[in-house]
């Protein structure tokens, strides 16, 4: 979430948060993993969704901030994210945070009804059907009116770190084995001022995260390092960079696989440090108003030098260009804005939300030698379908899977 500073996006917030929250009053729902979980997939794969900004509207908010919304895209999500839960094709959904408005019961009580035919839980389902567990991530916004985590104690009890006096931790870390591989799941909180004394707790027990035996690292956490969504600054506070530094500086050499994030409302891939290294996802489509999305730029900010989307992913989205404008009968300027050309020539190529919202979802497959990661992306008419995908093979290192 972008904080606007104006009086009627902060009037908005206020009026959703303006409750204390009972995590005795929220429906609770199942953790695929707690920390230090151990957990064998009952296949040769494991599959889970990844998902952020799945909250509902702030008009006033939204609209200060400059994203573009479109109606039923979260139930477009939802709907989809259960044909698959039914189908038996989901292991686990992680929400990579704001998922929720503001913190408070209501609120909660408003997520668990958006999701009660999805995610196990408290509540039970309207309707007959399969239900799958959850990894919740810290948003900025489940802070909101509530500095303790309490909206988070009561949605998802048990979740993160046990660090003592009632306090809520939201990091932790769980093994997956996929037949003979193991795969370490490292949930962190990247909201270092808002976090307070507990960010240092965090960098203190990222060092035991990294112990034992594993064979590759998946990172979540809300704020990306790297992003090409211009209202979304990259490593904000610092903070994205100190987690990963940190967990680098611990952690088996060359181990860290994939890291997503959440906080601007797109989806990118980025391949910063070339297809040996460390892929950033963003996963920030859930349905909260879509936001501009650059195909290039200077990371020097973040020491990444020159900046790119994933080369097949950006020739997916420009592949979309050229048929929603035929479809949708774009203006010449959009199409010359998305491909850098005519009147836009010499400026950053731009998708712009108005025309090519990139709503949607990650699908994550883990197996014995690889990971395959899924952009399930939202089309006009509110329905979803894959339009690009990448592979991590062993000994071979990241590619597109065409």
């Amino acid at each position: 979430m972008k904080i606007a500073p104006l009086l009627t996006a902060v009037s908005a917030l206020a009026s959703l948060c303006a409750c204390a929250v009972h995590p005795d009053k929220i429906p609770d729902h199942t953790l695929f993993g707690d920390d230090e979980a151990k957990i064998t997939a009952e296949g040769e794969t494991l599959r889970f969704a990844v998902i952020g900004n799945v909250r509902g509207p702030v008009p006033g908010l939204d609209r200060a901030g400059g994203g573009i919304s479109y109606d039923g895209v979260p139930e477009a999500m939802i709907a989809d994210l259960r044909a698959k839960v039914d189908a038996k094709e989901l292991d686990y959904i992680t929400l990579m945070g704001d998922t929720v408005r503001g913190s408070s019961d209501a609120e909660w009580k408003a997520f668990d009804g958006r999701w009660r035919e999805v995610l196990d839980g408290e509540t039970l389902p309207l309707t007959e059907g399969y239900r799958v567990p959850v990894v919740p991530v810290a948003g900025d916004l489940e802070y909101r009116a509530d500095k303790d985590l309490a909206g988070m104690e009561g949605a998802f009890p048990g979740v993160g770190v046990d660090i003592g006096f009632n306090r809520v931790a939201t990091w932790y870390a769980f093994d997956v084995r996929v037949q003979d591989t193991v795969w370490r799941m490292v949930v962190l909180d990247s909201h270092k001022k808002l976090m307070g004394s507990r960010w240092n707790e965090q960098l203190y027990w990222i060092p035991r995260a990294t112990e034992g035996r594993y064979d590759h690292i998946l990172v979540f956490m809300h704020d990306p390092l790297v992003t090409l969504s211009p209202p979304t600054p990259r490593n904000a506070e610092g903070a994205p960079d100190e987690l990963l530094e940190t967990l680098e500086d611990n952690a088996a050499l060359f181990k860290l696989r994939g890291v997503f994030a959440a906080e601007p409302h797109t989806t990118e891939i980025h391949l910063p440090d070339g297809k040996q290294g460390t892929a950033h996802f963003i996963a920030g489509g859930g349905g909260a108003p879509a936001e501009p999305l650059e195909r290039w730029g200077n990371g020097d900010d973040i020491g990444k030098g020159d900046l790119a989307l994933e080369t097949m992913f950006d020739l997916a989205l420009q592949k979309r260009v050229d048929r929603w404008a035929e479809d949708q009968e774009w203006p010449e300027s959009a199409i010359e804005k998305a491909k850098g050309s005519g009147s836009w020539e010499g400026f950053t190529a731009t998708y712009d939300p108005h025309h090519l919202p990139l709503f949607g979802y990650w699908l994550v497959e883990l197996g014995g030698e690889g990971l395959t990661a899924t952009w399930v992306a939202w089309e006009p008419g509110n329905t979803l379908k894959p339009s690009y995908a990448i592979e991590y093979v062993d000994g071979t290192g990241w590619g597109a899977k065409l």
